[in-house]
């Protein structure tokens, strides 16, 4: 099996899977998919390479080579070794002539000096594992973030969504809380219930979503609108109107907000009470 060179970039690599992985990439399931397949068999293919000094190993070792600790922890040792095995050792030990060498006497100093590589041997192996685990990520992000769902326009933007059902009176205005983020880079921004354009324009998208509780009727009208914080001003909105399906109660709002302005989402509907079950609020830089 290779030994993994010593390179330079290694951190390097390793800093920029950690970043990759913690900026927002909408991409689609099957892009994940397709950008791991090349990563994946580039992995595979260097822990199945192997060396010729593999070979001389798996011709000269000699049979039964295990220290008294090994025995007594029993076949436990190296269990996930196996899954990638060293082909060329194995290639080594059926050459013609390698049971001969292998069942000649070995003395205490040579038997030591085996044991010795060994252990050296399993250090590299879990070395290696963790360079290819390491290039595999690398290799995968890499791509993935080539891809047009994944590259980085420049462009400030945010999502989030709502993570626990709140409730929503009916007949009055309520302010939406979307505490979970999805991915920011901002300006813009939002922080739980309240949003800020920053320096720059934005299109400001809002949906919710609302259900009933138990034994209510679900709302036949609904309207969401987004509020400017500061004048109180409506800058947008949807409704109040009937749902598109009676059983979904779904209102979406939509529209540009200038910058410096800071912002929040209400809904309102006709139910005697409904629950705020899911929705999202997304904002996008626009370009100038």
């Amino acid at each position: 099996m290779p030994k993994p060179p010593v390179d330079p970039g290694y951190f390097d690599k390793v800093n920029y899977v950690i970043d990759s992985w913690t900026r927002g990439c909408e991409a689609p399931w099957f892009i994940y998919v397709e950008t791991m397949g090349p990563a994946a068999l580039k992995a595979f293919i260097t822990l199945m390479t192997f060396g010729w000094d593999d070979v001389a190993r798996g011709f000269f070792r000699p049979r039964g080579l295990r220290s008294q600790r090994h025995r007594r922890k029993g076949k436990k040792t190296g269990r996930l070794a196996r899954f990638f095995p060293e082909i060329g050792e194995e290639i080594g030990k059926r050459l013609p002539g390698a049971t001969e060498v292998k069942g000649r006497f070995y003395g205490h100093g040579e038997k030591a000096l085996w044991l010795i590589d060994g252990v050296i041997q399993r250090g590299l192996f879990w070395w290696l594992i963790a360079d290819v685990t390491i290039d595999f990520a690398f290799n995968w992000t890499s791509l993935l973030y080539e891809s047009d769902f994944c590259k980085d326009d420049g462009l400030g933007r945010f999502a989030n969504e709502p993570t626990e059902d709140n409730a929503a009176p009916g007949g009055m205005w309520t302010r939406v809380h979307y505490d979970r983020e999805l991915y920011e880079f901002p300006p813009p921004s939002w922080a739980h219930s309240q949003g800020s354009t920053g320096g720059v324009e934005c299109m400001i998208t809002a949906a919710v979503e609302l259900t009933r509780p138990s034994g209510d009727p679900l709302p036949t009208e609904i309207a969401v609108r987004v509020v400017d914080d500061n004048t109180g001003d409506v800058l947008m909105q949807n409704g109040p109107s009937p749902p598109n399906d009676p059983d979904d109660v779904v209102s979406l709002v939509a529209g540009l907000v200038k910058p410096g302005t800071t912002f929040f989402v209400q809904v309102w509907h006709n139910a005697s009470a409904a629950t705020i079950s899911g929705g999202i609020v997304a904002g996008f830089e626009q370009e100038v």
